[in-house]
């Protein structure tokens, strides 16, 4: 294979898993980074032009992930008091108002909740209604394999945008290692079944775990087979103090950006999403072909622990509710989407 040539040709077809694994090996200088890239955001170009859409991560009516034991890598597994998730759940009327503020704002949609919850699909439902009834946002639920078929169907009368659940790892030995209380073959099953129902599906990967390059290109080429993929994700590990793989180097920037590029020349005209927790690499993450963002800690309780009141933003904090505020991230980052040549349709971070 050639490395050039598998790019010249891709400008026009969607790469094989072949020429995937290929790039994945050889990328191996900084002239065939750069020219991925290029590649990946001529492709994102060509078919879904140059603009840039941002969602906010909104609190939910029931917060909290129950997944026993915790994943080794996440917020929830740390020893160190402060770093833990906030569980503050915002009742109706906070979700109602925190949805049209968003609206106001300009956001296309949003995504209440996070995390297996133990409601199997309930509090979707709930917070889906809640932001339907009082906005025409679009809506994106996320609580893994904590769902059930009556739940997608109830979701797809809703008019939800998307249901997701996450992927993340496809080789089990690595998948069980850092999320020993999760389940794959359920997170399988319940994205088979929001396919079967013709409803949209969102499901990403995580690297930087221990997987191999072919276990990359297995995973992409999974998510592949899914008709209504409607956006995916590439997750770049990130240790958390006080977690079980706070030790563990974290993925790279370049080897994220790799991996974003290599999926947008397999996944063409649908929303890629770069890494979560590197706000600030967003411009190269657009120059390696993502079109979206879902922006966290914008509207967070007011008892926010320790360990999320860092600010690399200096952003303004505005009270929005009796239990929540808003801060106002949003200058920094239409700031990156600018420099980077793209358009959003958010105009100024006012509220």
């Amino acid at each position: 294979m050639d490395y050039e040539k598998i790019l010249e040709e891709a400008k026009n077809r969607e790469i094989t898993k072949e020429e995937a694994l290929y790039l994945f090996k050889n990328t191996d200088n900084t002239e065939k980074f750069l020219s991925l890239l290029k590649t990946a955001s001529y492709v994102r170009d060509q078919n879904l032009g140059r603009r840039f859409k941002l969602w906010v991560h909104i609190p939910s009516t029931t917060t909290g992930c129950i997944t026993n034991p915790a994943c080794r890598y996440c917020w929830n597994s740390s020893r160190i008091k402060g770093m833990r998730s906030v569980n503050k759940s915002a009742s109706p009327a906070e979700i109602a108002k925190i949805a049209k503020i968003a609206e106001e704002i300009g956001f296309e949609g949003v995504q209440p909740g996070g995390g297996c919850t133990g409601k199997m699909g309930k509090d979707a439902i709930r917070d889906a209604e809640i932001i339907k009834e009082n906005t025409n946002l679009k809506v994106y639920v996320n609580y893994g394999y904590d769902m059930c078929e009556e739940s997608i169907l109830k979701l797809k009368s809703l008019g939800v945008e998307r249901i997701g659940c996450q992927l993340e790892v496809i080789n089990p030995e690595i998948f069980y290692r850092i999320k020993p209380g999760d389940n794959l073959d359920k997170r399988k099953e319940i994205m088979e079944i929001i396919e079967k129902h013709n409803v949209g599906l969102d499901s990403g990967i995580m690297i930087g775990v221990g997987e191999s390059y072919q276990d990359r290109v297995d995973a992409i080429f999974y998510l592949k087979k899914f008709k209504n993929l409607k956006r995916t994700s590439v997750c770049g590990f990130l240790p958390i103090p006080g977690t079980p793989m706070e030790s563990e180097l974290p993925a790279t920037t370049r080897d994220i950006a790799i991996t974003i590029a290599i999926m947008r020349l397999v996944f063409r005209d649908i929303d890629i999403e770069g890494s979560f927790g590197r706000d600030e690499q967003l411009q190269l993450w657009i120059m390696a072909g993502t079109n979206i963002r879902l922006v966290h800690g914008m509207f967070r309780p007011k008892d926010t622990g320790d360990g999320f009141k860092k600010d690399p933003f200096r952003a303004k904090v505005l009270d929005v509710t009796d239990n929540f505020r808003f801060i106002n991230l949003l200058p920094f980052y239409l700031k990156m989407i600018e420099e980077a040549g793209l358009k959003t349709n958010i105009k100024e971070a006012t509220v």
